[in-house]
């Protein structure tokens, strides 16, 4: 008699390992934004030494083959399973183009135009606008006004931050190489979200980077070649562009956007101008300035608008 009431409260009691587990998820959630701000900056850091080090187009040709290279072992080693429908792979090989031709090609050539790159950053950084507004009709996503409200101050932010560095002389050419690449980073983006939500993210990210490197080394041959100097620097840069940007950047880009909606997703975006600005102190030797800590503490402010939760 006296067992049912004894085994009552141990039923009712959550298993110690659910509440772990879900600690666990919500700490791995709260690190995923701190984790890829710092990652996806890195990539200008890496691509200025690797400029540098006189690499142009052709370090952005090889990283992709390389990235491919180092992703498809890791999915063939870990039998990642593939996509089986043959519209799945052209979805693929599109976001692909996008998210990396498009964008770090438009880049490459607005700088070559002339456009100063703290403007570059600029432009780009307009696209989690770009992805709130076409996420909401597109995918019934909604935004608060706090939301809306803290993309605008992201987006001042930046403008703050990059004031400084801004000044003319680039060519309509360059503005609009700088354009297309905004164009392709937004439309990435909302292509992504709506056509790779369900591949295994090892094998889409391969598919992927192979779309961007039959269509990069193109390019590369026909604007100053594929030789890269053979010095550690260069080396080193196609390296930490390859795997810790192109496949590391790429794929927690894509699980923030499973597990949010776009705006809130790429408004850490906002974040990357003043956090590549505070890393290039050490790492390149530049000068930090106060319009970048302003700019830093307006997007952060931003940022925790958009992502902070309504209370309940």
């Amino acid at each position: 008699m006296s067992a049912g009431p004894a085994a009552a409260p141990s039923e009712c009691r959550e298993p110690a390992g659910a509440a772990r587990g879900r600690g666990a998820g919500r700490l791995a959630a709260a690190a995923l934004p701190v984790v890829f701000v710092p990652i996806w900056s890195s990539g200008y850091l890496a691509g200025t030494l690797g400029a540098r080090s006189g690499a142009s187009l052709a370090l952005v040709a090889w990283r992709f083959l390389v990235a491919f290279t180092v992703l498809g072992a890791v999915s063939l080693a870990t039998r990642a399973p593939w996509p089986r429908e043959r519209r799945t792979y052209a979805h693929l090989l599109v976001t692909g183009v996008l998210l990396q031709t498009v964008q770090l090609g438009g880049v490459f050539f607005g700088l070559a135009h002339g456009v100063p790159a703290g403007l570059s950053s600029l432009i780009l950084s307009a696209c989690p606008l770009i992805v709130a507004a076409v996420a909401v009709p597109m995918f019934s996503e909604r935004l608060t006004g706090r939301q809306w409200a803290g993309l605008a101050l992201g987006l001042a932010g930046v403008v703050v931050c990059v004031s400084g560095n801004l000044s003319g002389g680039a060519r309509t050419a360059g503005y609009a190489y700088t354009g297309l690449a905004l164009a392709g980073l937004a439309a990435g983006t909302l292509y992504q979200k709506r056509f790779g939500g369900s591949v295994d993210l090892r094998t889409g990210t391969t598919v992927q980077l192979l779309g961007a490197t039959l269509t990069t080394f193109p390019l590369a041959m026909a604007h100053g070649g594929l030789r890269i100097p053979l010095t550690g620097q260069a080396l080193g840069s196609l390296a930490w562009l390859a795997v810790v940007n192109s496949i590391g950047a790429l794929v927690l880009l894509f699980v923030l956007l499973r597990r949010g909606t776009g705006g809130a997703a790429t408004s850490l975006l906002y974040l990357v101008p003043p956090v590549t600005a505070v890393l290039a102190v050490p790492i390149l030797g530049q000068a930090i300035t106060g319009s970048v800590i302003a700019g830093m503490a307006v997007s952060g402010a931003g940022v925790l608008l958009v992502l902070a939760r309504a209370p309940r």
